[in-house]
C-alpha cells in the first residue's frame, strides 16, 4: 500500500521519523511535512503566499507551509503515484475532544479525505519521546486492522490517541469525541501588546464512551470523525417545523 505521511510538528520531529521507519517495513512510504512546527494550525491553507518545496530525497518533501499545505501540494502536484491513504503523526501530545478543531495533526489527515482509504491521525498522549517507538508499533498494527475492516476503512477520518503505556497493553476503544470546558485566559507576556494563548480547558464531557475516558483508563482511543459538519438534528427540527 502507498501511504503519504505528514504531521504538524515538522519533518524533523521524532514522531514522524519513528513512524516512517516502522511503516516502511510493509508499505511504500511518501512523506510531505512542514519545515517547522505548526501545532494548532488547523486546516489553514497558505493561499496568499508562495510555498517552497524541498525534495530532500526520493519521495520525501519538506514544505514551507502548513500541515494542510503539505498534504494538499503532495497529492495534487508532487506525487504522480496513486496514494491509498494519508497518515498523520505521531503527534507528541493529545488530540482529544475539541482539540480536533485546532489540531494540525488532524488537519493533515483531513486533506486525505478524497482517497480510497480513510485517513488516520495518530497522537501520543505524552510530551516525551520515551514511548514513541512503542506508539509507532501500535500505530502500524492499527493501520493493518483498519485496512482489513471495510466498515471503517472508507469515508471517515480516524482520530487515534495512544496513552503513554506499556507495549503489552494494547486494549483499545472505539469512542466519540468528548468536550473541554472554557480555555484558560490568554497570558500577557510583555507590556500591553504581547500575549500568549492560554491552556486548553479541562475536560467537561469525559464520561464512558468518550475519548477522554478511554485515555484515562489507559486504552487506545479510536474516534471516527465525519467530514460533514452539518448539525442534522437541528436541520431536521427546522425543516419539520418551518418547511
Amino acid at each position: 500500500m502507498k501511504i503519504l505521511l505528514s504531521n504538524d510538528d515538522g519533518y524533523h520531529a521524532s514522531g514522524i521519523q519513528v513512524l516512517i521507519k516502522q511503516l516502511e517495513k510493509n508499505h511504500d512510504i511518501y512523506v510531505a511535512a512542514p519545515s517547522i512546527n505548526h501545532s494548532a494550525g488547523s486546516s489553514a491553507l497558505s493561499v496568499r503566499k508562495d510555498i517552497e518545496v524541498d525534495n530532500i530525497k526520493k519521495n520525501h518533501y519538506i514544505i514551507d507551509g502548513t500541515p494542510a499545505d503539505s498534504v494538499h501540494i503532495a497529492l495534487t502536484c508532487l506525487i504522480e503515484d496513486k496514494i491509498d491513504m494519508v497518515v498523520s503523526g505521531i503527534n507528541l501530545g493529545a488530540n482529544l475532544g475539541d482539540d480536533v478543531i485546532y489540531s494540525g495533526t488532524v488537519a493533515a489527515a483531513l486533506e486525505g479525505r478524497h482517497l480510497e482509504m480513510s485517513p488516520i491521525a495518530f497522537s501520543l498522549v505524552s510530551q516525551s519521546n520515551i514511548s514513541l517507538e512503542k506508539a509507532a508499533f501500535v500505530s502500524s498494527e492499527i493501520i493493518e486492522k483498519i485496512i482489513s475492516n471495510e466498515d471503517i476503512s472508507r469515508k471517515t477520518l480516524l482520530n487515534v490517541n495512544i496513552p503513554d503505556f506499556d507495549i503489552d497493553n494494547t486494549l483499545f476503544d472505539y469512542t466519540r469525541l468528548g468536550k473541554r470546558g472554557l480555555p484558560l485566559p490568554a497570558v500577557k507576556v510583555k507590556d500591553n501588546s504581547i500575549y500568549k494563548i492560554g491552556a486548553a480547558g479541562l475536560p467537561e464531557d469525559n464520561g464512558i464512551g468518550t475519548d477522554f475516558y478511554s485515555i484515562d483508563n489507559n486504552k487506545i482511543s479510536i474516534t471516527p470523525i465525519t467530514f460533514d459538519l452539518t448539525n442534522k438534528n437541528i436541520l431536521n427540527i427546522i425543516l419539520n417545523k418551518w418547511a
